[in-house]
């Protein structure tokens, strides 16, 4: 990259090392690369307002992801659900989407000087030099090691919930932290000793506060229930939910997370057109169909760029042949790009089967010719195939060439390209 005050060469890590420093290490830090790019983009123009920038995201995700791991691995508990761990992976997508939505708007907000002109990049990056240190340093580091142990004590839950018949009731132990707080000091100096269904554990739990390093353990002994176990700081905020119920590693109740529906990033364009109906509509964010598309997106288009050069290297120069069409059908790079740039109800299903394609063409079931709609000029008619994806009918289009070559063009999940 040149820098456009000296115009000299400086490489990504010139850029973005002094933004980093904080972080402990390799696994709780940014890759320096990333966070150059990212600050590259906005400068020039990225529109951080409702968009997810594709690397940073995966770079805020693996580290959140990598803390996740870790407090699994703590508890060791082997026995949980495949739904109950989608459910934390996808809590950390949410997350990490709303804190690059967070730290873009916080660094886009500062590219104007006092007049509305552009600052030089140079005075643009150290202005916004705080901002990458506490999101891309403390912050970071503090939200890895309290996603650590909420992924721990969410694992002990579950196997709370398993074992509830023999062991019906938790103690709340005392913290491991050389220099606890006070808020948790009478739930294990009390011994608080609850049901495992009790309403008690929704409002309290180890995890509600940052760092917080107290732990629950199974027992048979008898409840014992403090009178004044109500009367105790609340939960921090993003920390109120008990993971091991929800799957949420952080509650969308936490400071990058939009108020509401109608002040939500990804939700722009409906709140002035059905402002009274989302204006008392209930947060929903780690379920949001908005938020998951922006989020598929970004992982679709990642899977995509796979796909298509795996596509390149084991299909191009491969045949395909059905029992009930008498030619050889092949397929071109522009037909692996059309298959996998074709709109499909089950997009990443469609993506992965062009590498089953031998299998799935081979399988297909022929319905015949029809005319090319599109009526290109060196294309004389069109062949569909009827096949099957994510349990539903889909079906290739083979291009018949004016020259008596077939090649696969496309794949469709409308029933329109059926020929009558």
């Amino acid at each position: 990259a040149s820098c456009p005050c000296c115009s000299t060469s400086r490489s990504p890590q010139y850029i973005a090392a002094p933004y980093i420093a904080n972080a402990a290490s390799a696994a709780i830090s940014i890759n320096a690369d990333v966070l150059a790019s990212f600050l590259r983009k906005i400068y020039d123009g990225f529109d951080t307002s409702n968009q997810i920038e594709p690397s940073i995201w995966r770079e805020v995700l693996r580290v959140i992801n990598s803390a996740t791991v870790e407090g699994l691995s703590q508890a060791g508990n082997r026995s949980l659900s495949d739904d109950f761990l989608a459910a934390l992976r996808h809590s950390n997508e949410v997350f990490a989407a709303f804190k690059v939505h967070q730290m873009g708007s916080d660094m886009a907000a500062k590219l104007l000087d006092t007049n509305g002109h552009l600052k030089p990049f140079k005075q643009w990056l150290d202005d916004v030099a705080s901002i990458s240190t506490h999101h891309c340093g403390a912050w970071l580091r503090t939200e890895y090691d309290t996603a650590v142990i909420r992924a721990h004590n969410a694992a002990d839950w579950q196997s709370f919930l398993r074992n509830k018949d023999v062991m019906p009731n938790l103690r709340w132990m005392p913290t491991t932290s050389p220099n606890p707080e006070s808020s948790h000091r009478k739930f294990w100096e009390k011994k608080l000793t609850l049901p495992v269904d009790d309403p008690f554990w929704s409002k309290h739990h180890p995890g509600d506060r940052w760092n917080c390093k107290c732990s629950l353990e199974a027992t048979d002994d008898p409840v014992n229930r403090p009178d004044d176990i109500d009367s105790v700081d609340p939960p921090q905020r993003g920390l109120e939910n008990n993971p091991g119920k929800d799957g949420h590693t952080f509650s969308d109740n936490h400071p990058y997370f939009p108020s509401g529906c109608s002040s939500c990033p990804f939700n722009k364009g409906f709140k002035n057109q059905l402002g009274t109906f989302f204006k008392n509509e209930k947060k929903h964010c780690m379920n949001c169909s908005k938020v998951d598309a922006k989020i598929n997106a970004i992982e679709i288009s990642k899977e995509r760029k796979i796909i298509r050069a795996e596509a390149r290297a084991s299909l191009s120069s491969k045949s395909f042949y059905n029992a009930n069409f008498p030619h050889q059908v092949k397929i071109t790079g522009a037909g692996i790009k059309e298959w996998l740039n074709q709109p499909h109800k089950h997009i990443r299903e469609k993506n992965r089967e062009l590498l089953n394609l031998e299998k799935l063409f081979n399988e297909s079931k022929y319905l015949g010719p029809t005319i090319d709609k599109k009526e290109r000029e060196d294309v004389a008619c069109s062949h569909i195939f009827e096949t099957i994806i994510a349990n539903e009918k889909s079906w290739i289009i083979v291009h018949e060439k004016k020259w008596g070559e077939y090649v696969i063009h496309s794949i469709s999940d409308s029933d329109k390209v059926v020929p009558k």
